[in-house]
């Protein structure tokens, strides 16, 4: 406890109500140096400004207060080296995403990031707002879009996001015209709620892996024959495949990413900053990125290949493969067809940069019906990768290097107001600090077992987690039965004889729960007896076996007593010799 490691480092007794009021103090002068970061937000902003003019700063003020005071409401950063660095060269996809601040004063923290040359993560811009909703998104994509030069109402951009709350609506005012995509691991988790089991997450990957239509409908068809629920979810209005599937996706953009682990890896990365006051949060993060742009600078400096690491890794894959997986046959042209060691065949066309399964289209990088067409015109598969993926375009990101900033003592203060923080609702209980895991989710530290216990399997229903005798509790709850009373209308309904060719109903909640218990009940009773049977059995034999050892005892006793028998009868009848000594002994008498 406090109390205990405080009498431990002073060496002194100290009470529970001296540690209290210790932390109570500790917590209140925290609290002041989070009102007085506030009070010099602005202050920061010149600073930014003063040190990069082209960084953008964008804070709004709550005035609806009895005092006419600026209360802190929302604050946007967009660090000029960041927006130079992703016009030099980054593709045109931007993944977007919101995480809790863990602050006294709470908040969200939107981020934008984007795609460099070595598809690693590349930050764009950051903003701290009240909450996660439709306003604030849309002031965050309206200051992004005219940082990034946004044009035509995003036509020619892609942006990647969890379907967070909000932000479809915000895109359709601000951006209607750029393509939307949807994470795919946020879609299977929802997906797995109402269609569990590997066969079907399998085959929804394998959905939104196909990179043509052909495949696409191939894979749907199938996915129809194992679950028709669950291809009727995933053929809903609000869920089209252009939104989750590389069959529907544009080829200009060089980028076939299906996850938003962009957001996601970002928010890791700054989540030790998520605690500290705002301005504390803001120069820690940008203290990060300045170190992270800085090395990766240098380590790519350091690389002799015209082509980034990752991009080159792929490539290197897709040579072994076009090796032994594929037969190229030249036509005299630019086009050339290339067969699969499975039977496919497949049109390369190098003028165009096209290949049939869309894969060099879709990243940029050769694959191995293109790699295969490019060893038969005798020519080197790095040539055909795309710029998006070269080493130069990488320098080009990175040269735009964060500057540094002077510490608050340094600052000019503004002639401004200064801000007033949020409104603080301190909510009962130990702040929670760790958001609560999917049970899906696999444990990442310690040892403590999931939320579904693997090593049970009800053998009633051959479900995870649960066993026969606890079977009835993950049945659907009762349905609630009508009071009413049935009319007699004087048809009889059980002699009548079901319509040929007509299927059954579907079993209602408490029909099934019935049919459970049922079977529950008939599995029961038949390990009882399966029990009683054996108990039966391993009795008779154990009475068997006594029987037999008392019946042996009884005949060993028997057979000493006639050998006792027979031994003294043999030693009270006289021998021969005893009868001559006992006549000799009466003829001397």
């Amino acid at each position: 406890s406090l109390a205990q490691t405080m009498s431990a480092k002073v060496q002194a007794r100290v009470s529970v109500q001296q540690a209290y009021r210790t932390k109570k103090a500790a917590l209140s002068i925290l609290e002041r140096s989070h009102a007085e970061q506030y009070s010099r937000v602005k202050d920061y902003a010149a600073e930014l400004k003063r040190v990069d003019p082209s960084t953008t700063v964008d804070i709004q003020c709550d005035y609806n207060n009895p005092g006419q005071k600026p209360i802190f409401k929302r604050m946007y950063v967009c660090l000029g080296a960041l927006k130079k660095g992703f016009k030099a060269g980054c593709r045109s996809l931007i993944g977007l995403d919101g995480c809790h601040l863990k602050s006294p004063y709470g908040g969200q923290l939107l981020s934008a990031v984007g795609v460099d040359a070595n598809n690693s993560t590349r930050v764009v811009g950051y903003a701290m707002v009240e909450q996660e909703c439709k306003d604030s998104w849309i002031w965050f994509l309206e200051l992004l879009a005219n940082d990034l030069d946004i044009r035509s109402d995003g036509a020619g951009w892609t942006f990647i996001s969890d379907k967070q709350k909000g932000l479809l609506p915000a895109f359709e005012v601000v951006l209607p015209s750029a393509e939307h995509r949807f994470c795919v691991r946020h879609l299977w988790t929802n997906f797995n709620k109402k269609f569990p089991g590997k066969a079907l997450k399998d085959q929804l990957w394998a959905i939104a892996k196909s990179t043509t239509m052909a495949y696409f409908t191939k894979e749907m068809v199938l996915m129809n024959q194992m679950e028709p629920g669950a291809y009727n979810y995933l053929t809903e209005p609000d869920r089209p495949a252009k939104h989750w599937s590389r069959s529907h996706f544009n080829t200009m953009l060089k980028c076939d990413i299906l996850l938003n682990n962009l957001s996601e890896s970002f928010n890791a990365f700054i989540l030790p900053a998520r605690v500290k006051p705002v301005i504390s949060m803001f120069e820690e993060m940008r203290i990060k990125l300045m170190k992270r742009i800085h090395i990766r600078r240098d380590k790519m400096m350091k690389v002799q290949d015209t082509i980034c690491p990752k991009p080159r890794e792929i490539l290197e894959k897709n040579k072994v493969k076009a090796a032994t997986d594929c037969i190229p046959f030249g036509s005299g042209s630019s086009k050339i067809e290339v067969e699969s060691i499975g039977g496919a065949r497949y049109v390369v066309d190098i003028e165009r940069r096209s290949c049939a399964c869309r894969r060099w289209d879709l990243s940029g990088i050769p694959c191995k019906h293109v790699v295969s067409a490019i060893h038969y015109m005798r020519e080197k598969p790095e040539d055909y990768v795309d710029t998006a993926c070269w080493t130069k375009t990488y320098l080009a990101i990175y040269s735009n290097t964060i500057s540094p900033v002077n510490g608050m003592d340094l600052w000019e203060r503004t002639d401004d107001a200064a801000i007033l923080p949020p409104q603080y609702n301190r909510q009962p209980g130990r702040p929670k600090t760790k958001r609560i895991k999917d049970s899906q989710e696999k444990a990442t530290e310690g040892t403590k077992l999931g939320r579904v216990q693997k090593s049970l399997k009800c053998s009633s229903c051959g479900v995870l987690g649960h066993n026969v005798k606890t079977c009835h509790r993950h049945l659907p709850p009762k349905e609630k039965m009508s009071k009413k009373r049935k009319l007699d209308t004087g048809e009889g309904t059980s002699s009548q004889s079901k319509a040929k060719g007509t299927k059954n109903p579907p079993l209602t909640k408490n029909e099934l729960r019935a049919k459970v218990i049922h079977k529950a009940n008939k599995m029961k009773k038949k390990r009882d007896a399966q029990k009683a049977a054996a108990f039966a059995a391993a009795k008779s034999t154990t009475a068997k076996a006594a029987t037999k050892s008392s019946t042996a005892s009884t005949t060993t006793r028997a057979a000493t007593a006639i050998s006792k028998a027979s031994a003294s009868a043999k030693s009270s009848t006289p021998t021969r010799s005893s009868q001559r000594i006992r006549a000799g002994k009466e003829a001397g008498k």
